[in-house]
């Protein structure tokens, strides 16, 4: 007569039977192993399960050369309305608590990215350097200079009616309008230099003129528009 099986207790039995009882869905040995993360192998799982059905601690279905373990239905502990309605509320608001996650993820996620794509104070400097140069080293307050308020004083004289020749009339209303003409350039140039030093640029561009010293026309009352008038 064969000897008697010696029914499981180890360990790895009840980790088997208590993982089955709380997932409550069939598996194959195969897919206890996986499940368990190599607590046992396969072959370990197959021998488990079958002892366990063998003891009617839990059920065996068999396909051909398949076979699916399940828990005992009588053994799970169904759930009244009120802990059903409780445990879908939970749900619910660990469904909001992940989509709220998600969009504080996102919305980090965006400030990172502009962050990382910001310039450097070291890159702005250098930036500054290099638009300066192409300009000619002209800002806003170089365009504002002694020669615009020397014309701007020959202008005032000829309309308070002191007598000039009529070339020298001619010639300061032409220099005039040139360097009003050229203010306006500059004016245009430094506004596309400071677009492109504010792309990027985490502050509001008030506090990128403050760090930089720029003055603009606000800044010194001066209205180009004004001054190009005749």
């Amino acid at each position: 007569m064969a000897p008697k099986k010696a029914k499981g207790s180890s360990s790895e039995e009840k980790s088997v039977l208590e993982y089955l009882v709380k997932a409550n869905r069939p598996y194959s040995a195969n897919d206890i192993s996986s499940q368990l993360h190599g607590l046992v192998s396969p072959a370990q799982a197959k021998k488990l399960l079958n002892d366990l059905a063998d003891d009617g601690k839990i059920q065996r279905k068999v396909n051909g050369k398949q076979q699916i373990f399940y828990a005992n239905q009588m053994d799970i502990e169904v759930p009244s309305v009120e802990e059903a309605e409780e445990e879908e509320e939970n749900i619910k608001k660990l469904e909001q608590q992940v989509n709220a996650t998600k969009d504080e993820n996102k919305a980090l996620a965006g400030r990172l990215h502009n962050l990382t794509n910001a310039r450097t104070d070291d890159q702005m400097r250098e930036r500054i350097a290099t638009l300066t140069a192409e300009v000619g080293g002209y800002f806003l307050e170089a365009v504002v200079g002694y020669s615009i308020k020397q014309n701007e004083e020959r202008l005032a004289q000829l309309r308070s009616g002191e007598v000039i020749s009529p070339e020298e009339k001619k010639r300061i209303e032409t220099e005039h309008a040139a360097m009003v003409k050229q203010w306006k350039a500059r004016k245009r140039m430094f506004k596309n230099i400071i677009d492109a030093m504010s792309e990027g640029y985490p502050g509001k561009l008030r506090d990128l003129y403050d760090e930089l010293g720029i003055e603009t026309d606000e800044d010194v009352q001066v209205d180009v528009s004004i001054i190009g008038a005749k």
